[in-house]
């Protein structure tokens, strides 16, 4: 009888310390559409991935997709519409939605993706998270990625006469309004699409940060590199997750996702592409490809040239509730310079 009862009350404390002791883990999924060693995806996104698994002690745990959920301009809806979890998406690819935020795309506001992507998350924080441009995702991350520069197949780009006539793929809006004001010609097609179109003939370049000259493929395409000093724009992707799921999670999980997202996800991004930048320009100099730095007198010219990009920038923010665009531009320089002082 003995035996018996303590069977009975061992059972009994197993089932209580079950329940007790374990925790349900939850599953999220991330649609993923950069190539097999693309630096954002190996250098920071996958480990990230990981250290989310670690820091929520194994409670929240993220699953790559094997293919992109729905097309590469479409992740904000993916996620929005619970089609994924967890999505990276390019601002650009959707102009006309995220209007305020475009600010970010402006020329010269900064080439060191370190610095600016930071910077970048603080001044959505802070400014334009009000303005609601993102609902239906939590933004995670909003980051920049190493500045896009100039690659084609036909000319080297030594002053704004040179851009005429040449059909370059855009990025974003702002990389479209800046082509226009130079006297290219704008096609906005997603980075997937740039090696096809660009051995058709179909383009005669990119605007691309150097990084993703190499996993795309398009070293052969790109006899002439012109880089920007300053930035003729920065490319604006956001990591988010859907708002359901996110609200879903325990506060202690999401603070410890917090953590190791935000401005720190965004610094990590501008380091990961210093290494692949270089990568890119080794493969270009061995390929016999010319690389050069845009002269003094060719940014002035282009900078004079640009001036039309923040009058129409501040038409669309006043249309989206904001009072008064300057004192947001001042704000975006101004964390700039804090993240610049290490502030």
């Amino acid at each position: 009888m003995n035996l018996v009862r303590a069977l009975r009350t061992a059972l009994i404390s197993a089932a209580i310390a079950v329940p007790l002791g374990a925790s349900a883990q939850t599953v999220l999924r991330h649609s993923n559409w950069f190539p097999e060693g693309q630096v954002m995806r190996v250098k920071v996104i996958e480990p990230w991935i990981a250290e989310v698994a670690k820091v929520t002690n194994g409670r929240v745990k993220i699953e790559t997709l094997p293919k992109v959920v729905g097309s590469v301009a479409g992740q904000f809806d993916v996620a929005r519409d619970g089609q994924a979890d967890i999505v990276v998406f390019s601002n650009g690819y959707t102009p006309g939605r995220f209007d305020v935020l475009e600010i970010g795309e402006l020329p010269f506001l900064g080439d060191k993706p370190e610095v600016f992507g930071p910077a970048l998350h603080r001044f959505y924080t802070k400014y334009a998270a009000q303005y609601g441009e993102y609902k239906g995702v939590v933004p995670l991350s909003v980051f920049v990625v190493a500045p896009p520069q100039l690659f084609n197949s036909k000319r080297p780009l030594r002053s704004a006469a040179d851009f005429k006539g040449l059909k370059i793929r855009s990025n974003s809006q702002g990389t479209t309004q800046a082509l226009t004001l130079l006297g290219a010609v704008p096609v906005s097609k997603p980075a997937t699409e740039t090696y096809e179109l660009m051995s058709a003939g179909v383009l005669d370049g990119t605007v691309m940060p150097p990084e993703s000259i190499l996993p795309f493929k398009l070293v052969e395409q790109s006899n002439y590199a012109t880089i920007i000093p300053g930035a003729l724009t920065n490319s604006i992707l956001t990591l988010a997750i859907n708002e359901d799921k996110w609200k879903a999670l325990s506060q202690v999980d999401r603070d410890a996702i917090a953590k190791i997202s935000g401005d720190v996800f965004a610094r990590n991004i501008g380091l990961a592409y210093i290494a692949g930048n270089e990568a890119t320009w080794e493969a270009m100099r061995k390929a016999g490809k010319s690389i050069e730095t845009a002269n003094p007198a060719m940014v002035a010219e282009m900078k004079q040239l640009l001036k039309p990009m923040e009058t129409a920038w501040a038409e669309k923010a006043k249309k989206r509730g904001v009072a008064q665009p300057d004192k947001l531009l001042e704000a975006l320089r101004a964390e700039v310079v804090a993240v610049q002082a290490g502030r």
